[in-house]
């Protein structure tokens, strides 16, 4: 619970901040391979519980991985209408956002390696803490997209 209250020290600091377009990398950007992930999560309060699937992630690289899931969320009515999606911090090894909600706020961050994404959500429940959780998604590739040209996004 420790990293999640330090996690909400990031996302405090930067929920006052409007939705930005995240800053270029100074150094070599993180590798992201497009194709079909085989995914596995688990809640801080659910740990004995995972739950696994399957998915096409057809981004053709690190930069359209980023910018295609903040698209996501500011282009939902309904996500807009509740949150607010705060400034973008890019990082060596991937990229990381927070979003202030009624009544909640939310530190997501993606780490990338070859074939290989675990995405962190650290949720902070501002009226009862200890509803607040933490979600770990591992996603490992294990092939391509159907219909993908091998090497290539979908």
């Amino acid at each position: 619970m420790k990293r999640v209250v330090a996690s909400f020290a990031f996302a405090l600091s930067v929920s006052n901040a409007m939705a930005q377009d995240a800053v270029p990398l100074m150094t070599p950007k993180p590798v992201f391979v497009p194709g079909e992930y085989e995914t596995e999560s688990r809640n801080s309060h659910f740990q004995t519980q995972p739950v696994k699937s399957k998915t096409c992630a057809a981004s053709v690289d690190f930069d359209h991985f980023r910018d295609e899931t903040l698209q996501q969320y500011r282009s939902s009515g309904t996500f807009n209408k509740y949150c607010t999606l705060g400034e973008t911090k890019n990082m060596s090894d991937g990229f990381a956002f927070a979003m202030d909600c009624n009544g909640a706020k939310t530190i997501i961050t993606f780490h990338f390696a070859k074939d290989l994404v675990s995405q962190t959500i650290d949720t902070l429940i501002t009226g009862y803490k200890a509803a607040s959780s933490s979600i770990l998604t591992i996603m490992r590739r294990v092939g391509d997209c159907p219909g993908q040209v091998p090497g290539k996004g979908a």
